[in-house]
């Protein structure tokens, strides 16, 4: 009876580590590189949004030229702070230190690969956690961080002119149309109101 015991054990010990190299190979298919690069621009995205959204929208900043003009008069504009060149370039130099929070995830639901911030900005445990189940990572998620200051550094210009301005969906602008980080990257789509339709 001990013979078949340990047969039977040593056969549950080979089925685990079997079902572990399937899933870890798995998930080293749905985080590939680009898979990863795609999400880590677009949570790029939503770190500056918040980096952005947390100013006071009434604290402004003077820019322009000390230069005199001819007439005695300079060159300063008034402009608000969040949008600033000195404020964004401070959000975008501190910006991936955020994805040492950040863990690879896949929704429950659908299975799609995602990463997740794991506390909120404030410090509080993520509330999206319980739609999503965590997939370990041998490199601890230092890649997502890596592929942030790769995005940084390559795009920093592009990052600038897109968040000077207030523009509608700078996740497709950034990840999409300039850097070709993320392919099916589309506007939200409007909902049809089918009771304000004539027929």
């Amino acid at each position: 009876m001990n013979i078949a015991w340990v047969f039977v054990v040593g056969c549950l010990l080979l089925a685990d580590a079997e079902a572990k190299k399937k899933s870890k190979k798995g998930a080293k298919e749905i985080f590939n590189s680009e898979t990863l690069k795609c999400l880590v621009c677009q949570s790029l995205v939503e770190e500056i949004n918040f980096a952005i959204d947390k100013v006071d929208p009434k604290k402004k900043v003077e820019t322009g030229t000390f230069r005199l003009n001819g007439d005695g008069t300079q060159n300063r504009v008034v402009v608000p702070y969040a949008r600033s060149e000195g404020h964004l370039m401070e959000v975008v130099e501190n910006v991936c230190k955020n994805f040492e929070d950040y863990a690879q995830a896949k929704y429950k639901a659908s299975g799609k690969p995602t990463i997740i911030r794991i506390t909120t900005p404030e410090g509080n445990m993520n509330p999206k956690m319980g739609e999503v189940d965590m997939v370990p990572d041998d490199d601890l998620n230092t890649r997502l961080k890596f592929y942030c200051e790769n995005i940084v550094e390559d795009q920093e210009d592009e990052i600038m002119k897109i968040f000077s301005k207030s523009i509608q969906n700078p996740d497709i602008e950034l990840c999409g149309k300039r850097t070709g980080l993320c392919k099916d990257l589309s506007p939200p789509q409007e909902e049809y109101n089918f009771e304000n339709d004539e027929l």
